[in-house]
């Protein structure tokens, strides 16, 4: 017992808390691979970056001329919306500025609801 205390390994230093996965350590062996909606590489789920996207499905104008031509549309009744849950690979959400690389020190605030822009603070 006092052996294996001595020779004992010392632990590698990590570069993230989480290892860049959002499973808790030593819970799911392996997660499903998605696809990145840019380049299509399978990233596990639980480290592709996601986000939520709602959009208009048609541009301005057509929004217009369908409103004009509708019976339905015209009388205030809004148009459907398109409800995404996007999924990126890490390279390809850096290049889209999605996320950004951060400082050392500031990769361990972790965000975990939006930050909201106060006019004045940088």
């Amino acid at each position: 017992r006092g052996l294996c205390t001595l020779l004992k390994q010392p632990t590698m230093t990590t570069k993230r808390r989480n290892a860049g996965r959002s499973k808790p350590a030593h819970s799911r062996g392996r997660t499903r691979p998605c696809h990145c909606v840019n380049c299509g590489r399978l990233t596990p789920v639980d480290k592709a970056i996601r986000r939520f996207t709602v959009r208009n499905m048609l541009d301005q104008a057509s929004a217009r001329d369908v409103a004009e031509n509708s019976t339905v549309y015209n009388d205030g009744f809004p148009l459907p919306k398109l409800y995404l849950k996007v999924r990126w690979c890490v390279a390809c959400a850096i290049h889209a500025r999605v996320v950004r690389a951060r400082p050392y020190e500031k990769r361990k605030i972790r965000y975990t609801s939006k930050q909201r822009f106060v006019a004045g603070k940088n």
